[in-house]
This record gives structure tokens, C-alpha cells and sequence, in this order.
């Protein structure tokens, strides 16, 4: 507090509520998510390397491996809120594991396919029941507009 200024209360954070224990299945998830990371890095550097000792594909090659990075610190970040319980990252986790490994593995490059199979392996832990149960007990979703604005219209047909 500055002397002549009205006292404040100290703004403090308030600590984070304490996580119920997390399902196997959400840390078998989280543990398969964490190596799709770090291959993604690896794949990354492989492509920056390949770049530098090619002349014929370097640009190419450079934007593969800005793109493999970008995606590898996008799901490390993701994980991380994963583990806190946030349903969106749960959502976005399997949105990227569709859209990027689908292609990959329909394309079928030998390296990069086996990094599909498992993002697409790791997406399957995260909407079992297990885990499906803990991320409603911890952020409950929340009731459809719609859903709500009818229970509360007067019906003449709804039993009073």
C-alpha cells in the first residue's frame, strides 16, 4: 500500500480448487498426447535439417517444419490445459488429432503416418466414459439456450 492512498485490500489470487483424481484413461490420453509433442518436434527438426542440406526443396521443407513445430507447441499447450481439466482443450485435442492426422494417414508417408496413427489412437482415451464422467463432474456443461428459453415459455400444453 502507498502512504495518502485509501487503504485497498491486497489482491491476492485465490488458489485454484483442488482436481478430483484423474481417470487412467484421461492419463493414458494425456501420456500419448505429450510423445505425438514430441515426435511432432522431432518430425520438425528433421524437415529444418533436410532444408539446410538440400538446395532443390529448402523452402518447402522450411515450412513443413515451421508447421510441425506450430502444431507440437499448439497440442503441449493443450495438454497442459487438459490437465487442469478444461473441456476445450479436450475438444480442440481431438479437432487437430482429426484434421491433421486423417490426411497424413490417407496420404501415407512412411514416417509421418506412424505420428497419425498415434494422434489419432491418443483422441480415443479422451471421450470414454472414465473420461467422460471426470469432465462432468469438473465443469459441468452447461444447458443449450434453446433447451432452457422453452422450459421457460408458457406452454399451454405443459403439465402444471
Amino acid at each position: 500500500m502507498h502512504p495518502g492512498r485509501d487503504a485497498q485490500p491486497d489482491m491476492a489470487r485465490t488458489p485454484r480448487p483442488e482436481l478430483p483424481p484423474q481417470p487412467v484413461t484421461l492419463k493414458a490420453a494425456i501420456a500419448v498426447w505429450l510423445v505425438v509433442s514430441i515426435l511432432f518436434l522431432i518430425a520438425a527438426g528433421s524437415f529444418l535439417v533436410s532444408a539446410q542440406l538440400q538446395e532443390q526443396d529448402r523452402f518447402g521443407l522450411i515450412g513443413l517444419g515451421v508447421l510441425m513445430a506450430v502444431l507440437a507447441l499448439l497440442q503441449l499447450f493443450l495438454v497442459l490445459r487438459l490437465r487442469r481439466g478444461k473441456r476445450s482443450a479436450r475438444e480442440l485435442l481431438s479437432t487437430v488429432g482429426v484434421i491433421v492426422g486423417l490426411p497424413i494417414l490417407v496420404r501415407s508417408t512412411p514416417g509421418l503416418s506412424v505420428i497419425a496413427v498415434v494422434m489419432l489412437v491418443a483422441v480415443v482415451p479422451l471421450w470414454l466414459p472414465p473420461s467422460n464422467h471426470w469432465f462432468q463432474k469438473i465443469s459441468p456443461k452447461p444447458q443449450n439456450k434453446w433447451v432452457r428459453l422453452v422450459s421457460r415459455t408458457v406452454s399451454p400444453f405443459k403439465k402444471r
